[in-house]
């Protein structure tokens, strides 16, 4: 049990309900808290109460420090003493780990190599040892963690709880993260999809806070998206929700390793795009080198970028056309190429939107470094899902 299920300050509904939105969106100011459907006059004496317990401190706003006029607004958030929790990813290579305390503060972070080939529970032996050493450098015992969020590339069932097939790590389709995590880690685990998690990062802390309706694109091995819907994460039926890298595009395209031809990966995924540099440039290039020989002035490299987010365009029109998001976000390792993947995307987007011209969301970069954003938004997921790991009572 962590010490905020355990916690003598929690005493009715409306503390559990105020811990819950604390929990959800991090540090909030008491107007906020009301918001939430209680009254003003309860929300004061809840937090007083729950300040005076020692589960809840009050800290300035940062984003109000040094303003000189009116009273210095303050804002609650839970004690980040009480427990921390720890998000992984598992992708293509390399294997990264996070701890956040229930403040959701980033306490340490770090990565390992690993074998793509690799059985699971072998890869997840060697994250449990990087657990460890992150533990150890935050002063947590492992008794104080209250759980692990799992991030892997590519979609879980919701009934079954089983990775799909178009899972990029092989060894990884077709088994439950949750459970295998849970008995090789010795900790409760959740898992869900790395751009869903990478989304909600950057709803609780990045460029998407405060939104209530945004899409997230996620590039890495494929390309993918996180919708959050209402607030809350939308995974579909069976976990599939935000495969556009799946989206056909050209009928009589490439075959996509989906089975599919002419798929968006095909066309603007990082293996597309080094295949279209090769006779230029006699070897296959990083995607990070092909980012920086565009920045250099490489036409080639320019044109692909510029031809990868057109395609991506495509794709976000079809994808506004149904869900109308507020805001779209590039995270992942295409983000970096800027400008000169966005601009195009945009236009391409436009041009293709049923409202062109008039209500086509902005695009932009994410907000968060692109080297944690989904082992933060993994650790965010373990305090937002009441459901796996319960409210205190």
């Amino acid at each position: 049990m962590s010490a905020i299920s355990a916690h003598p300050g929690l005493r009715g509904g409306n503390h559990r309900r105020v811990v819950h939105a604390l929990r959800r969106h991090g540090a909030l100011t008491r107007a906020a808290l009301a918001d939430g459907g209680l009254s003003r006059s309860t929300v004061t004496a809840v937090v007083a109460e729950l300040l005076e317990t020692g589960l809840l401190i009050e800290i300035s706003d940062p984003a109000r420090d040094g303003r000189a006029t009116g009273r210095p607004p303050t804002l609650v958030r839970l004690n980040g003493e009480l427990g921390v929790t720890v998000g992984v990813e598992i992708a293509n290579g390399i294997v990264r780990a996070a701890v956040c305390d229930v403040a959701q503060e980033l306490l340490a972070h770090d990565s390992i190599a690993t074998d793509d080939q690799a059985d699971p529970r072998t890869t997840l032996a060697a994250t449990s040892t990087l657990i460890d050493e992150l533990l150890e450098r935050t002063g947590f015992g492992r008794d104080r963690v209250i759980g692990v969020g799992l991030a892997v590339p590519g979609p879980i069932q919701r009934r079954t709880g089983l990775t799909g097939r178009a899972c990029t790590l092989k060894p990884w389709a077709g088994i439950n993260p949750s459970t295998v995590a849970t008995e090789v880690l010795h900790l409760p685990a959740l898992a869900d999809n790395d751009a869903n998690l990478a989304a909600l990062a950057e709803l609780t802390w990045g460029a998407a806070r405060g939104l209530r309706d945004y899409a997230y694109i996620y590039t890495a091995k494929g390309i993918g998206a996180g919708f959050v819907i209402n607030g809350e994460i939308y995974a579909g039926a069976n976990g599939t929700a935000g495969e556009i890298g799946h989206t056909t595009l050209n009928e009589d395209g490439l075959v996509c390793e989906c089975g599919g031809r002419g798929c968006l990966n095909t066309l603007a995924n990082p293996d597309a795009i080094a295949q279209q540099l090769w006779q230029i440039h006699g070897r296959r290039l990083r995607l990070a080198e092909v980012i920086d020989l565009a920045q250099a002035g490489d036409a080639g490299c320019r044109r692909v970028l510029a031809d990868a987010g057109r395609h991506i365009g495509v794709a976000m029109a079809n994808m506004y056309n149904l869900l109308d998001p507020e805001l779209i976000v590039i995270g992942g390792n295409l983000a970096a190429a800027g400008a000169m993947l966005i601009d195009p995307l945009h236009q391409s987007m436009v041009r293709r939107a049923i409202h062109a011209g008039e209500a086509v969301p902005a695009v932009v970069a994410g907000a968060l470094d692109p080297e944690t954003v989904v082992v933060v938004g993994a650790a965010a997921a373990v305090l937002r899902d009441s459901a796996t790991f319960p409210l205190p009572a």
